[in-house]
């Protein structure tokens, strides 16, 4: 299962979302990471923040459309960042983590992942 903080941003949607992760996407929906989710029936951008065992949720869960990219953008010291500046300045942690977390570069996370299996 994956927490998941979704690119919305409502303010009563400010919190992080339980979706299953499929079978396909246990190597690369890690934490961190940026996902592709169905949410009010639309797909929208979230970012995995953590992988659990077990939901609160009672529910039935929603399963992960895709993984955006492998690659995690998202340290979980700026994901702490990013929700205490939301919290204290009235933003969301949507809205902080857009301005934080740069737009994805499928080009530069290729060389990056070439340059550390060439190591």
């Amino acid at each position: 299962m994956a927490r998941v903080a979704l690119d919305i941003p409502l303010t009563h949607l400010d919190r992080l979302f339980d979706y299953l992760v499929p079978a396909e996407l246990a190597d690369t929906a890690v934490p961190g990471s940026r996902v592709r989710v169905r949410f009010g029936g639309r797909l929208v951008d979230g970012f995995v923040l953590e992988r659990v065992a077990t939901s609160e949720h009672d529910g039935r869960l929603a399963r992960l459309e895709r993984s955006v990219s492998a690659e995690p953008v998202l340290s979980p010291a700026i994901s702490r960042l990013a929700r205490a500046v939301a919290d204290r300045y009235g933003g969301t942690l949507a809205d902080v983590l857009r301005l934080a977390v740069p737009p994805r570069h499928a080009r530069v996370e290729a060389a990056a992942r070439a340059s550390t299996s060439n190591s």
